[in-house]
């Protein structure tokens, strides 16, 4: 991850339309339901659920607060954001900053458990500026044809994000009765000695939990998991430390979940992506309400459905998408009231 040492924040951009939301709760804006042209100010941990574009607005999270948007987040036009250090933006779906001529600043973390894109834009381009107490984690793919700035100046099509010598195909924390519980699944490990589990208020400063020995060497699919016993209240970010038997290291990207609390329905993890067979989905539940799915294709034809024995807790299901023809196609996720949807893209 490349870092400023230093940055000072500008804001460039006016809303012509749009009002000034402060978060009054963690359930609360004082504009009512915020809007794509609106400034929204974060003071407390709040969540807006499904898809949300800004369009000429901005986003600011002081510290220790965190925004959470359960869908995708989209920037485009003139749109700005900063995140105070402590502060966190955390996206379950997919970070877009678009045709967007507006600059982003991160000093605090934004974690995107989907895919990351940074588009181009006029001006100066779609510009993310990382502090040096920033940090931007991805557990997707990542697309840069625009900016990311640090001391040593502009990077274009930079992707830096932390990378498992092993190849992790799952990272995931649940909150638990009893803790919250962190699983993760190689598909291999080559002379993987142990992980560490590291644990962090506020993505900055880290520490050690547990120490877990790894597989060395293997072309298999291994699964591991750890229940932590004492999180701390609130939310908590989790980060793996990887560790050869030679001492090299690596980090894994980063994980959060609010200590007590499971989702009602929340995509954990879909892989691989691309695929050309088998397409695995990993999502949790508070409930053991049946999952229904539609597979949609991009003329919005469904292709298959069907029902999934939904249990609490943690759950997986494959398709085998071998037959289709090569594509984009989304995945409709029902369960009691909401409805999630990822998309998915077939090779032939």
């Amino acid at each position: 991850m490349r870092l400023l040492t230093s940055i000072i924040f500008l804001l460039t951009s006016s809303v012509l339309y749009g009002a000034i939301c402060t978060t009054t709760s963690t359930t609360t804006w004082d504009c009512g339901t915020p809007g794509q042209n609106d400034d929204l100010i974060v003071n407390h941990n709040i969540t807006i659920a499904g898809d949300f574009t800004v369009n000429n607005g901005s986003i600011t999270v002081n510290s220790p607060n965190t925004l959470t948007i359960t869908g995708d987040l989209t920037f485009n036009n003139n749109s700005t954001v900063l995140v105070n250090n402590g502060g966190c933006i955390h996206v379950l779906g997919n970070f877009l900053n678009k045709n967007n001529s507006g600059d982003i600043e991160i000093f605090g973390t934004l974690v995107v458990d989907g895919d990351f894109t940074n588009g181009t834009g006029s001006g100066n381009g779609a510009v993310i500026d990382v502090g040096s107490t920033g940090a931007i984690t991805y557990g997707g793919s990542c697309d840069n044809p625009g900016t990311v700035t640090d001391d040593s100046g502009s990077f274009s099509g930079d992707c830096d994000n932390p990378i498992l010598p092993v190849e992790l195909v799952n990272f995931r924390a649940i909150a638990t009765e009893t803790g919250n519980l962190l699983q993760w699944e190689t598909a291999s490990e080559r002379d993987n000695d142990f992980f560490e589990v590291q644990r962090s208020r506020y993505a900055l400063n880290w520490e050690i939990i547990k120490k877990i020995p790894g597989n060395g060497t293997s072309n298999q699919i291994v699964s591991y998991q750890y229940l932590d016993l004492n999180p701390q209240q609130g939310r908590n970010f989790y980060r793996l430390r990887q560790v050869d038997f030679d001492g090299a290291f690596e980090f894994s990207f980063i994980v959060s979940v609010i200590t007590g609390q499971l989702p009602q329905f929340q995509i954990q993890q879909t892989f691989p992506n691309p695929t050309s067979g088998t397409f695995h989905v990993s999502y949790i539940t508070n409930n053991n309400v049946p999952v229904l799915y539609h597979l949609i294709d991009e003329s919005g034809r469904t292709v298959t459905s069907g029902r999934i024995n939904n249990k609490f807790g943690t759950n997986t299901f494959t398709l085998e998408l071998s037959t289709l023809p090569a594509g984009i196609y989304l995945l409709w996720l029902e369960n009691k009231s909401l409805a999630l949807s990822t998309k998915l893209l077939k090779l032939n």
